[in-house]
Order: structure tokens, then C-alpha cells, then sequence
């Protein structure tokens, strides 16, 4: 099929672009990269750009005294690295314009469905909003699909396929859900328009917000990079006055020390730029998804009697080591393994609060997201039937215990523990009432239960918010853990070369 040919090609040039370490050192293979972008880049401006790097090291090289051999080496790291950060450079303002044309989309496409009810004159109105660009080729290529009524299992699933797999935001396929409902099954849909209007605002002004803080969590790095600089050129300055048989300044160890400290600060800004470079539209990567099912599995898996049971056992054997070493006389040997033997025998209720605190705040994030699918989904189906449909692309937390109340719910349909035991371990409030108001709209009458989802749709809008709020907070971590890494490198370094002049120093009166 051509759409999984397409997808294959961007596939490839994903892993090009992001693989090989040599792929991006050919300029004619960066250009073409960053022409896949949507944007220009030209040779002159790339070797302008080798040149000032080549500058930067020999600067600092120079500032901080060090031999010819590590300023090549350092010069050649700057010039390793130049690729990716141009390419990162690109890769955030296309991916700003990703999340913009999706923003633009689901906002065109929600109002123009408004309007005619029809999927494909909303996709039409919608296309015309795009001149040009990737968005525009893939709306034609849906209305090309639809309007030639061909297709496999689905006509509207697949055609709004292809804009999924373009573009992999969460919105999309829960948006998509439901105009294919309402397009199948007729109603209105006044009220379910408002609510995804609604979600998208909130959705759009958090994520803009992200992109300002991780801009001026950019700046702070590179803040924080520039004075931890002066303060090692200050450290420096005061060895190279020192007289000549005190100095360190050509001692091995503290010219290899200085070469890593610098390599270091070349690696750290370019973590923090790849850091704006990451997409706005997936904001959840598949190892912190492997981590929190690992989380969940130990949380829901958990057995207080024989976990204490393996923390005695451990405990127990450096305890046994402690007594050993005391009938030895070895009191320092004894009072750290009986420490050890103290921190294993609570090893596994830190370990289940680590994963319990973990699990509870993905729940807080993501539980919303599910509750509004659920909205829209309550729409043109039941409770059981929309629970049932949102299992396939639930969050890792959620799945679970999802599956479990869907099977609940097939053995007894008309039973409140179902919806009572989801999430029982963890005994969210948020949680509970929500639950309870879903068991309200499976028991109340079509009329009532449209009241039941509005007052649904009103508390959660709030819980949207904050679920935004927690998302923002999770993607910030990693760039304002970054800020720290400057002073931490600086501070090795001084250690390294304080114990270098202590020795030098303490050599020197031995010889005098």
C-alpha cells in the first residue's frame, strides 16, 4: 500500500537523521536533511560555522594553557558536534511548526464539522487553510482517499489514518474517533465540539508555555556555563602566577582534567539544545513508558510479607558481618555493615513508595486525557462499549486495570464494583468520583445520562488543566537537570588540581 511506503521513507530518514554517527558530517547529507525539513542551509554559512569553532577551542585552549595535542582534540570534538546542533537547530522550528499546524487543524476541522457534519467538507474547508507544506499534502492525499471510495475495512478510518501517522499527536485520533461517530450515527454535536475547543485551548497555551520555559531553561545553561568558565579561568589565572616550581599548570593530570572539563561543557550545551529539539507533539518517550509499566507491574504485583521477608534476609546477612567484624575489633568495618543491614531491611518499602509516588502522579497526568475520550466517546456509545474502545491507545498505567473492568463488566453489566475497584489501590479521589459518575450515566436514561456527561465534561475540564500542568513539569525536568551539570564539572576539576598543588606542594618541602 502506498501510505505504508511513505511511512517507511520517513522512517529511513528518521534514523539517518538521528542514527549514524558519520551520516550528518557529508554537508551535501546535512543539507538534504535540513531540506527535509522545510528549510535552507548553505555551505557558505556551514563552514563559517566550522571556522568559529575552530576559533572557540583554540580560545579556550589558549585561556587555559593547554597543549597543542588536547586543542586539536578539543577543536575536533566542536566540530563533531557542529552537525547536530545546526540540525537541532532546524529540527526545533520544524517541529514548532508541526504543533502549529495541528493546533490550526484541529481547530479549522472542528469548527467546519460543526457546520456541515460531513468529514469530508470539513477536511475541504480545512485544506484550504494550508497553502502550502506537509499538512496540506496530507489533507489532499485524504480527500483523494475518501473521495475515490476505495478502502480496506474503514473509508474515514483509514483517510484520517493518514494524518495520524503523520502527525502523532494523542488529540488526533480521539478527535478522529469521534467525527467518524457522528458522521456514522448522525446527532448533535454542538456540545462535544465545545468540549474539544475547549481541550484544544488548553492544550495549545500549556504547550507554548512549555516552549518559553525550555528557552529561558536554555539560557539558564548557557548562563550557568559562562560563569562556571570565568570562575575556572579565575582558578587558573591563580596557578599560572604561582612560581614556577609550585605551578600545575603542565602537570598530566591537570591537562587532562582541563580537556575533559571542556569536552564536557561541549556535550552539556548540546543536551540542552537537543532538549528544544524534541517534538511537541509526543511527549511520551517509549523508555519512560517501559519505566513506568515496571512501576505499576511492582506496585500491582506487590507482597508486604515476602518482600519483608527478602529484606530480612539481606539485612540480615550484613548484620551477621557486623557482629564478625566487631569480634575482630574492626569497629569501623562493623558500623558500616550494620548500617547497610539497616537500610536493607526497609529496602522494599522504599522501593514500593518510589514506584507507588511514581504510578499516582502518571495517573494524576494522564487519568483526564482518558476521561475526556470518554466524553466524546459517551456521545454515540455506551459506557462498556466506550471503555471498551479506548484500551487499545490507553496510557501503560491505565491499560491494566482498564482490561480488568472491561472483563468485570462483561460478567456483571449492571454491578458498581467494576467501576469502584479501578484504581482501588490507589485511592484517588479525583478518581473515585469520576467513577461513580460513569456507573450513574451506564444506569440513568438517555436524557439523564446527557445531563450525567455534561456535568462530567465540567469537572474534568479542570483536571485537563492540571494534567497539562503535570505534563509540562515532567518535560521540563530533564533541561533543568541539566543546569546543575556545569557546576558539577567545575567542581571536579578543582578538586582535581587542588589535590595536584597539594602534592606538588608537600613534594616540594620534602625536597627543601
Amino acid at each position: 500500500m502506498k501510505r505504508k511506503r511513505s511511512s517507511k521513507k520517513r522512517q529511513n530518514r528518521k534514523k539517518k537523521g538521528a542514527g549514524g554517527l558519520f551520516y550528518l558530517f557529508h554537508p551535501g547529507d546535512l543539507q538534504k536533511q535540513i531540506d527535509s525539513f522545510g528549510y535552507s542551509f548553505s555551505m557558505g554559512k556551514y563552514i563559517l560555522f566550522i571556522l568559529s569553532a575552530i576559533a572557540g577551542a583554540a580560545g579556550c585552549g589558549t585561556l587555559f594553557s593547554l597543549r597543542w595535542y588536547y586543542v586539536v582534540l578539543l577543536a575536533a570534538a566542536c566540530v563533531w558536534s557542529l552537525p547536530f546542533l545546526i540540525l537541532d537547530g532546524y529540527k526545533q522550528m520544524y517541529e514548532h511548526k508541526r504543533f502549529l499546524d495541528v493546533s490550526d487543524y484541529l481547530e479549522q476541522m472542528l469548527y467546519s464539522f460543526r457546520m456541515s457534519q460531513k468529514i469530508l467538507s470539513a477536511l475541504k474547508d480545512t485544506q484550504s487553510l494550508f497553502t502550502e507544506g506537509r499538512m496540506r499534502q496530507v489533507l489532499l492525499q485524504a480527500i483523494s482517499y475518501i473521495e475515490k471510495g476505495k478502502y480496506e475495512k474503514d473509508l474515514y478510518g483509514e483517510a484520517l489514518g493518514m494524518i495520524e501517522e503523520e502527525y502523532q499527536s494523542s488529540r488526533l485520533p480521539a478527535v478522529h474517533e469521534y467525527l467518524r461517530t457522528v458522521e456514522d450515527n448522525g446527532g448533535a454535536c454542538g456540545d462535544a465540539i465545545d468540549l474539544l475547543l475547549q481541550d484544544k485551548a488548553i492544550w495549545t497555551d500549556n504547550v507554548m508555555l512549555l516552549q518559553e520555559d525550555k528557552k529561558s531553561a536554555r539560557i539558564r545553561v548557557v548562563f550557568s556555563l559562562a560563569v562556571t568558565m570565568v570562575m575556572a579561568l579565575v582558578f587558573h589565572s591563580v596557578y599560572r602566577s604561582m612560581p614556577e616550581r609550585y605551578s600545575i599548570i603542565e602537570n598530566p593530570a591537570t591537562q587532562m582534567s582541563t580537556f575533559i572539563y571542556l569536552l564536557l561543557n561541549v556535550l552539556i550545551f548540546c543536551r540542552a539544545n537537543k532538549e528544544l529539539a524534541k517534538s511537541w507533539l509526543i511527549r511520551e518517550e517509549k523508555g519512560e513508558e517501559r519505566k513506568l509499566a515496571g512501576y505499576y507491574r511492582l506496585v500491582a504485583s506487590y507482597n508486604e510479607k515476602a518482600e519483608r521477608k527478602k529484606s530480612w534476609c539481606m539485612g540480615g546477612c550484613f548484620f551477621l558481618g557486623a557482629a564478625l567484624l566487631g569480634g575482630m575489633g574492626r569497629r569501623y568495618g562493623m558500623v558500616i555493615s550494620a548500617g547497610i543491614g539497616v537500610l536493607l531491611l526497609n529496602q522494599h518499602k522504599m522501593g514500593y513508595r518510589v514506584a507507588f509516588d511514581r504510578v499516582v502522579r502518571e495517573v494524576n497526568r494522564v487519568f483526564p486525557m482518558w476521561l475526556m475520550e470518554m466524553a466524546l466517546l459517551l456521545q454515540g456509545n455506551n459506557v462498556q462499549v466506550s471503555i471498551e474502545k479506548t484500551i487499545e491507545h490507553a496510557p501503560v498505567v491505565l491499560k491494566d486495570e482498564l482490561q480488568k473492568m472491561s472483563d468485570s463488566l462483561k460478567r456483571k453489566p449492571d454491578a458498581i464494583e467494576p467501576y469502584l475497584s479501578f484504581l482501588g489501590r490507589f485511592r484517588l479521589s479525583s478518581v473515585l468520583s469520576s467513577m461513580k459518575m460513569l456507573y450513574a450515566i451506564s444506569e440513568s436514561g438517555s436524557g439523564d445520562a446527557q445531563y450525567q456527561i455534561q456535568v462530567l465534561v465540567e469537572r474534568n475540564s479542570k483536571l485537563m488543566d492540571k494534567s497539562e500542568k503535570l505534563s509540562n513539569e515532567k518535560s521540563l525536568a530533564g533541561i533543568n537537570g541539566i543546569f546543575y551539570l556545569p557546576q558539577i564539572t567545575v567542581s571536579l576539576q578543582t578538586m582535581v588540581h587542588m589535590v595536584v598543588f597539594m602534592l606538588m606542594f608537600l613534594g616540594q618541602l620534602k625536597l627543601s
